[in-house]
């Protein structure tokens, strides 16, 4: 695959780290696209589709002008099935704001040799069974798409909405993948022929990315279970460029409820999943609305009912 950036670990600051990732909002026009020698393009208006596959593939192989392409040769191919009919409609498969679908996703990996499966295909069983097992996967919703990929034998969220990478324990990219689909979530395993990696031969380099990655992460995956970040992809209704919906806004109350009850309890989800499943079950439970009350009787009303009980009439 053609790398249109030159270098592997570029972006400024030491180990290609800027300062301005650490603090204020995403913009990927200003944040470097490399963490420490991992590839994560950070968001830049309404272009995911591109930042996904690009943080994907672990390098700058595609763009808007590509995808754009691909979108409106589907668009021809599906006006040619219908005998023409449509020619006047806007494009189903991309927007002026750069969003696309995931047929266009589809296409474009599969024309560079990848399969992107649903999750819950036939052909994608084993990914469900067994998530580790697999190399990357997609994710979409509220029209934002992020990617998940494993480099050597550690996970990364890519989100591009992220200041900076973050590591996903095994255990714990389970447990995301399901509340993911539980939530609505349009997940893909993609598969085919990645190529190395300078981390992937690189083991110690490789251990310290994910080190710097997971104390980043300050008790927090980007989730929506438990993400309290700034990344408002992950808070249960996706990244919208119309903005959260109202049900969106009652889950972010949620998810921040569960981000502050494992951080005042000293919770990695990472490290310790289970527990955080725990304390994430008790605090549905605890915010489960209580059964209404029975009314009260009428006193009069109430002697009525023993008297009835006691001699009967």
């Amino acid at each position: 695959l053609k790398n249109r950036d030159e270098g592997s670990g570029g972006g400024g600051g030491a180990d290609g780290i800027p300062a301005s990732a650490m603090e204020g909002p995403v913009d990927g026009e200003k944040l470097g696209k490399w963490f420490m020698g991992l590839y994560h393009e950070k968001q830049i208006g309404g272009l995911c589709a591109v930042h996904c596959l690009n943080n994907l593939m672990q390098g700058s192989n595609f763009d808007e002008i590509e995808l754009s392409e691909v979108a409106h040769e589907l668009d021809k191919r599906e006006r040619e099935a219908m005998g023409g009919a449509g020619l006047d409609m806007e494009s189903g498969n991309v927007r002026a704001d750069g969003f696309f679908s995931v047929q266009v996703i589809q296409q474009a990996l599969q024309a560079r040799g990848f399969q992107c499966l649903p999750i819950g295909s036939t052909e994608a069983k084993a990914a469900l069974d067994n998530p580790v097992k697999e190399v990357a996967f997609i994710c979409n919703r509220s029209e934002h798409w992020f990617a998940l990929r494993r480099v050597g034998h550690f996970w990364f969220d890519l989100n591009s909405m992220l200041k900076q990478p973050k590591l996903v324990s095994d255990t714990y990219l389970a447990m995301t993948l399901q509340q993911l689909r539980a939530e609505g979530y349009s997940v893909f395993v993609v598969r085919g022929g990645f190529p190395p990696t300078d981390l992937d031969r690189d083991r110690k380099r490789l251990e310290g990315v994910a080190a710097a990655c997971k104390e980043g992460v300050s008790g927090q995956v980007s989730a929506s279970a438990s993400s309290a970040t700034s990344a408002t992809a992950f808070t249960g209704a996706g990244y919208s460029l119309a903005g959260p919906s109202a049900a969106a806004a009652g889950k972010e109350e949620d998810v921040a409820a569960l981000a502050a009850a494992l951080s005042d309890a000293g919770v990695d989800p990472n490290a310790d999943p289970e527990l955080a499943a725990a304390i994430a079950q008790s605090l549905k439970d605890n915010s489960a609305p209580a059964a209404p009350a029975e009314p009260a009787l009428d006193p009069a009303e109430e002697m009525r009912r023993k008297r009835l009980a006691r001699f009967g009439g």
